[in-house]
């Protein structure tokens, strides 16, 4: 492939609500622009982008794919970034790495929940915007509707630039606004030209005085203001029947800004620097991947200067310093050596162990980083336990070589229950994760609910609970005598010690030992065995044997003394509560209100988001959250969000405490 000029590089990012057709709209214009001998298709498994084999399995794009090919001098390098909202770690660094966004809508099914989502995340990579409505071919299509439903979501600024010949079979071809002088799409073009010189004083005063306008001169000003983003080109398209991805390529090719002229800043001790001011190398990763034949690969776009194979770079993250192989031009998963890459390219290397999405690489000694990516918190969280010997000593290393590839993906033990916890978006997430797992490092896994992590406390106290730990066995004896007053604490306020002896009844070298010995004892609690909290314990009085008291001794003593004082004290379970956000679309406010309250909820507000978009706050004991993501999805057809935080321990209801006790005795 020959060195592109950067001002014919188009980096360009394919969003949509999953199922509206990217993959099949970049697999067509990849095949017109001659970079492939024919079209692949998802049902046949052989499209560029989906080829990793749990793509091919669920016939549905997971990840970002890259693809980069050659049209007409101009050098498109494509990011098919899944349209499942499962799959925002992946979009978020995509979207970091590209000039301009082709939101993808079903001409069908309209605007949904994902493409709100990629539209907003566009905006707020102030990135340009071309709407493709796609697969106009389809029975139920209807070009004047998609267009109407798409003005209402986004506003008259979104303007085609071609008009269908018909919708659902009657589609056949495009015919230009701005190019043609047919009688029937006057009104038409006019509208498109008013859209664009409502932008441009200048030429508005042009058009006003009656003069005609050239499709060059209109093209220039589109141009300019599809940058600025105050217009939204829209095309019809049906990508199986290869219509409208050609002229959607020219657009691209004429409209999509190069690299440089969207305005890029990095940071220097917390100031931000232009990315154009720099002189040496910089680029920016947006993904990394575990391949199971080349190895760990990066995916970087070249932010400033140039890269050559061999060179040292740095990990301004990590400042690891790391060598450069090869410099790979990628189409899906085919790849092609560089002899060079230069700054606005898309390339990848592969064999680099330390690198993640978000990082910033630079020539050695680089003071600059990226500004933070902020991830969402993983919502799902399943226990996991490997099914063989074998496989227990694989699985954490192999779980934490994911998380370094997914920045949704978190990984954890509790120490509490000693449960190996994976955490990610959604449960579809989760089984991908754990798929890739068994594929990727031949590990395979069980996986059950985590366990809730309760808490006992007492909630009366107890004075003067004496113990005497003694044994002789022949040889050197064991003595110690404790006495202690135990009362509770307030919530959260966790376990305090307080030495009361007043002489030298028990010396001051042994009574340490107590504390000791009664964190030991509440390590385990007496009602179910969970850790004991919010409590304080005073030893108060004693006894020490002159030969043989010793330290373990008063540590038995210790918690023995503790074990007989909680039982004194209407012990009782603790839960762990979380602060809940819901966003909703307001129609279904009620259902979530309602579901709330049904899993023991307290609703605390709610609020409006925009026009259509409801937010409830509540707190919810986190042992009703299980499986919520699934419910929360079953009753607003896949368009209500949550996050939560651990908030605090409330006293479990005595009706619920009795069911959990007892269900801990026969477990």
């Amino acid at each position: 492939m020959p060195e592109i000029a950067s001002s014919n590089i188009r980096n360009i990012a394919l969003v949509d609500h999953e199922g509206a057709g990217e993959t099949t709209l970049l697999e067509s214009m990849i095949h017109l622009a001659g970079a492939r001998n024919r079209m692949g298709h998802v049902a046949e498994h052989n499209t560029i982008s989906d080829f990793d084999p749990i793509e091919i399995e669920f016939e549905r794009s997971l990840f970002c794919s890259t693809a980069s090919f050659l049209y007409r001098g101009h050098l498109f390098n494509c990011l098919d970034v899944p349209g499942s909202g499962d799959a925002i770690g992946e979009a978020l660094p995509a979207l970091q790495a590209v000039e301009c966004a082709l939101v993808c809508v079903d001409a069908a099914e309209g605007v949904k929940v994902n493409t709100r989502r990629m539209w907003r995340l566009a905006a707020r990579n102030h990135l340009p915007r071309i709407v493709a409505l796609t697969r106009l071919d389809a029975d139920k299509a209807d070009f004047d509707a998609a267009l109407a439903a798409l003005r209402e979501e986004y506003g008259n600024h979104c303007i085609p630039l071609y008009l269908p010949d018909g919708s659902g079979s009657g589609f056949s071809r495009l015919r230009s606004l701005l190019a043609a002088s047919d009688a029937d799409l006057a009104d038409a073009r006019q509208m498109a030209i008013e859209a664009i010189v409502e932008c441009d004083d200048a030429l508005m005063e042009r058009y006003l005085e009656g003069e005609e306008l050239s499709a060059a001169e209109l093209m220039a000003s589109l141009r300019a203001s599809f940058i600025q983003g105050a217009l939204f080109p829209v095309v019809p398209t049906a990508a199986e029947k290869e219509i409208g991805s050609l002229e959607l390529l020219d657009l691209l090719a004429e409209l999509a800004p190069a690299p440089g002229e969207i305005e890029r800043t990095l940071l220097r001790d917390g100031e931000a620097v232009a990315v154009d001011t720099l002189d040496g190398f910089t680029a920016y990763v947006y993904r990394t991947v575990s391949d199971e034949f080349v190895g760990r690969i990066s995916y970087l776009r070249i932010l400033s200067g140039s890269l050559a194979p061999h060179a040292s770079v740095v990990n301004t993250r990590s400042g690891r310093s790391e060598k450069v192989g090869h410099i790979m031009r990628v189409l899906g998963k085919e790849q092609f050596d560089l002899k060079q890459a230069n700054a606005g390219d898309i390339v990848a290397l592969p064999r680099i162990a330390d690198m993640q999405a978000g990082d910033l690489i630079a020539d050695g000694g680089s003071d600059l980083s990226m500004p933070a990516l902020k991830f969402p918190m993983p919502m799902v969280s399943v226990a996991v336990h490997a099914k063989t010997q074998r496989d227990e000593q694989k699985l954490s290393s192999a779980l934490h070589e994911l998380e370094h590839d997914d920045r949704t993906f978190h990984v954890h033990s509790d120490a509490q229950t000693r449960d190996l916890i994976v955490s990610g978006i959604s449960d579809l997430h989760l089984q991908l994760l754990l798929r890739r797992l068994e594929r990727r490092y031949k590990v395979s896994v069980e996986t059950s609910p985590p366990q809730v992590p309760y808490l006992e406390t007492i909630t009366r106290k107890a004075e003067g609970i004496e113990y005497t730990h003694k044994k002789q066995s022949g040889g050197a004896g064991q003595y110690g005598k404790v006495v202690i007053d135990i009362e509770p604490l307030p919530r959260g306020a966790g376990y305090e010690f307080v030495d009361r002896i007043h002489g030298g009844v028990i010396d001051a070298v042994f009574r340490p030992a107590v504390d000791k010995g009664v964190q030991a004892g509440m390590e385990q609690g007496l009602l179910a065995g969970f850790p004991v909290t919010d409590l304080r314990v005073a030893l108060t009085d004693g006894k020490t044997h002159p030969v043989d008291s010793k330290e373990v001794a008063f540590v038995s003593a210790g918690m023995h003394a503790f074990r007989e004082a909680y039982v004194q004290c209407a012990p009782v379970l603790l839960e762990p509560m979380a602060r809940i956000e819901v966003a909703v679309a307001q129609e279904y406010l009620g259902d979530v209100m309602s579901d709330l309250n049904g899993r023991r909820g307290r609703i605390l507000a709610t609020d409006m988001r925009g026009s259509r978009t409801a937010l409830v706050q509540a707190e919810v004991p986190l042992a009703e959250l299980h499986g919520y993501q699934t419910q929360l999805s079953a009753m607003t057809r896949g368009e209500g969000s949550f996050t939560l935080e651990m908030d605090r321990y409330e006293v479990v209801p005595a009706v619920l405490q009795k069911r959990i006790v007892e269900a801990r005795k026969r477990a």
